[in-house]
């Protein structure tokens, strides 16, 4: 058999297809039909099952006989990690909020470990009901930021009052999950720093050690920080039905500032004419929903430029990992001129 490494992308993705077949086998979807959807760290497939529904729904949400597989990416999350995530999930879709809800395998469990000959390594593999809607992307307009304002305060609300069962595990957005050492690529910050390019790293020094300022300042009490998507950007993980938002792909969910989840939707549109109605018509969602303090809601730039930083570390580390990424060569170079913009914007009072 081919060595792996040595296949083409097509033929890696055939014993990957593989390794999906064996997964579904562990919810007795052995019939199913699967069309890829990415291949980007997860590895995603949508299922269709005819004639298996998993629940009856009321509702509008799910798809019928529709489902998302996923093969999660090796060394992302902890296997701890990722059965949390589905934890959270499972628990928003009792409290009747707009998200996928986990489907447990035949044995009952959260998520199945698959490996098959000829793949180096096993992955993690959960199933989740495929959600209606679609994405608004460039489309996007002040309802569309209203709407997901809304969103982001139910899950905040939901995840204040929600007690977490014994074990729960998720990364937690501070320092050492933007640029330390759990922030997912594989290396330290002792070893991504000191690559960032030298006419980046003043702009991110600069911003890393203000962020830092103010969560030294704010502590991690419940009042600022808790449990959060942490990626509901308007170009991924929203979709829209009606005019309602729905949130998919929680890979990214862990502990954070509950202002770094506001920020998340309005990078998309930083530096454009439209990005002061767009924060008004998020924040005017979130707040009739869920107050946030003015003190924090002055902090949404500054966030939103740690979000650039935290862009400029994994674009560095993943260079490290492949020099010939001209991906994140561009994007590490656009979060640097974002940064910029910012500390043009916002000058040090020192």
């Amino acid at each position: 058999m081919k060595a792996y490494e040595e296949l083409t992308h097509r033929g890696k993705m055939r014993r990957i297809r593989r390794m999906a077949r064996e997964a579904l086998e562990a919810y007795r979807f052995t019939g199913a039909r699967l069309r890829l959807i990415v291949d980007a760290g997860n590895i995603t497939y949508r299922v269709k099952a005819e004639g298996q529904p998993v629940v009856e729904e009321e509702n509008d949400l799910y798809e019928d006989d529709c489902y998302l597989l996923r093969l999660h990416w090796p060394g992302y999350q902890t296997v701890e990690r990722s059965n949390s995530e589905l934890e959270w999930l499972s628990a928003l879709y009792e409290a009747k909020l707009p998200v996928p809800m986990p489907v447990l395998t035949v044995d009952g469990e959260k998520s199945v470990e698959v490996s098959v000959p000829g793949v180096p390594r096993a992955r993690r593999c959960s199933l989740l009901r495929w959600v209606k809607g679609r994405m608004a992307k460039k489309f996007v307009r002040p309802w569309h930021m209203k709407a997901i304002g809304k969103l982001i305060a139910r899950l905040h609300n939901h995840a204040s009052s929600w007690r977490l069962p014994p074990g729960f595990e998720g990364r937690h957005y501070d320092r050492n999950g933007f640029w330390g050492d759990d922030t997912g690529t594989g290396y330290s910050s002792g070893e991504v720093w000191p690559r960032i390019p030298r006419r980046c790293f003043e702009a991110f020094r600069e911003v890393t050690t203000r962020v830092e300022q103010v969560m030294d300042e704010w502590g991690k009490g419940p009042d600022v920080y808790g449990l959060i998507h942490a990626d509901l950007g308007t170009e991924a993980n929203v979709l829209f039905r009606g005019r309602e938002a729905r949130a998919i792909d929680f890979d990214d969910s862990g502990f954070g500032y509950w202002v770094y989840d506001l920020t998340v939707p309005m990078i998309d549109w930083e530096g454009e004419d439209v990005w002061p109605s767009y924060r008004e018509a998020l924040l005017k969602g979130y707040t009739g929903i869920r107050s946030m303090p003015e003190e924090q809601l002055e902090q949404l730039e500054l966030f939103q430029a740690s979000f650039r930083a935290m862009e400029i570390f994994w674009g560095t580390a993943c260079m490290m990992h492949n020099p010939d990424s001209s991906y994140w060569m561009e994007r590490r170079e656009k979060a640097w001129r974002h940064i910029q913009r910012y500390l043009k914007k916002n000058p040090s009072s020192q």
